[in-house]
């Protein structure tokens, strides 16, 4: 299992990774919370901020279009290129090396013989005990998967990585936990008249299954001024639905869409310049769509075509995004599967936390955030649980209508 492991984090050391680092899931609790009250930056002043980077200008635009005035720099430049002795150092090359050492020797021949068609990789990779000997060589244990395949030699190195028996998980059982020792019965020291005193004034039966434990005056009426902590009643969810179907049309704007991926991208750079960065892209979108959607509306100006449309509910920006995302955290609960239940439950107690800490400075915190943000985007109180269950059917069938998506914000984490 490990091995697998060690694969998968090779390869996602190409993709690419965040920069912070964590010891708990729960030390990002913090970085998913979203101010709706805070001033953004003018979209201008970002552009510039995070403008790419000038391409390298070549001086001509095709070789046989070089211009009409000689660059005595630039052809010396030209004349000299390739003939430096010295290699220049990549980015990212220093943590390539770390991570290449902490990797299990048996994982050496599945990806040896790729590192060695790849130019630019330092000597003291290439001439590593175990990575040198792979060069031009084919693994010599494979998966029974894909023994039986035909010329199988014939394969790129750079899929050498799944020849490997332990990448395929019905070769290896899963490992055992240790059971937990049993601790002994708490003694707890009560006085039966304190709890009979207590029941007569708090009905037990109030709180077991299927009791009704909603305010009927909460219920019917529209929360004032709703914000992140208010209650969510069924008026509330009602209003939200008749919104949905007005913002499908506002969302189909090609031109909207593309001033929202921009306000997107330039988010999440100023999230991550001032601190504030989860590190993986989109996944505070995850948790909190509605009041990211928000963001990024007011980001790229076009809130005044947005409130025209929410305000025939009664609803500002603000108010529309806390009872959207409430009312999605909600949904999100209620289809919540038993495997995703018992994953939320080993996240919120930290049991993978001895696990993140074999990953270096970089993915070890990417893992965090991602298990972090999966018990933000299900935290919803009963309450809103119980208002959304009475209204699922009408719910369901909005968002099926916008295939899950609320001005191309997706509902769930795919």
């Amino acid at each position: 299992m490990k091995k697998k492991v060690y694969i998968l984090a090779f390869i996602a050391l190409i993709i690419g990774g965040g920069e912070a680092k964590a010891l708990a899931p729960a030390d990002y609790a913090e970085f998913f919370k979203i101010d709706l009250s805070e001033k953004l930056p003018p979209i201008e002043e970002l552009r510039e901020q995070f403008r790419p980077a000038p391409v390298y200008d070549r001086k001509f635009e095709y070789y046989w279009k070089i211009g009409p005035k000689f660059d005595r720099s630039f052809a010396q430049t030209i004349r000299k290129y390739g003939t430096r002795s010295k290699r220049l150092k990549w980015e990212g090359e220093d943590e390539f090396v770390e991570m290449i050492k902490d990797m299990p020797p048996e994982t050496y021949e599945y990806i040896g013989p790729y590192l060695h068609t790849l130019p630019g990789i330092p000597e003291k990779i290439l001439n590593m005990p175990g990575i040198k000997e792979t060069k031009n060589k084919f693994p010599s244990r494979i998966a029974p998967q894909v023994a039986d395949i035909e010329d199988i030699e014939m394969i790129s190195p750079v899929f050498y990585f799944l020849l490997m028996p332990e990448f395929w998980p019905e070769n290896h059982e899963g490992e055992e936990l240790d059971i937990p020792p049993k601790l002994p019965e708490p003694v707890n020291k009560y006085h039966p008249k304190l709890l009979d005193s207590i029941a007569k004034k708090i009905k037990p039966a109030d709180f077991m299954p299927g009791a009704n434990i909603e305010s009927p005056v909460e219920s019917r009426l529209r929360t004032i001024n709703p914000d992140e902590n208010s209650p969510l009643s069924t008026p509330d969810i009602k209003a939200f639905v008749n919104t949905l179907k007005e913002l499908r049309e506002f969302g189909n704007d090609i031109y909207r869409q593309v001033r929202l991926i921009e306000a997107g991208r330039l988010l999440e750079n100023y999230e991550n310049a001032i601190g504030r960065g989860v590190g993986v892209p989109d996944l505070k979108d995850t948790v909190h769509p509605c009041a990211r959607l928000v963001q990024k509306i007011r980001l790229s100006g076009m809130e005044s075509d947005f409130k025209a449309i929410i305000s025939e509910q009664g609803f500002d920006s603000s108010e529309w995004a806390y009872t959207c995302d409430k009312t999605i955290k909600a949904y999100r609960l209620l289809n919540m599967s038993q495997a995703e239940a018992q994953t939320l439950k080993l996240f919120r107690h930290n049991i993978y936390g001895d696990s993140l800490e074999a990953f270096d400075y970089k993915y070890g915190p990417m893992i965090a955030s991602v298990m972090q943000a999966m018990i933000e985007r299900y935290n919803s109180p009963l309450g809103d649980m119980l208002e959304v269950k009475k209204n699922y059917k009408e719910i369901e069938e909005a968002l099926q209508s916008s295939k899950m998506r609320i001005v191309g914000q997706g509902i769930f984490m795919k």
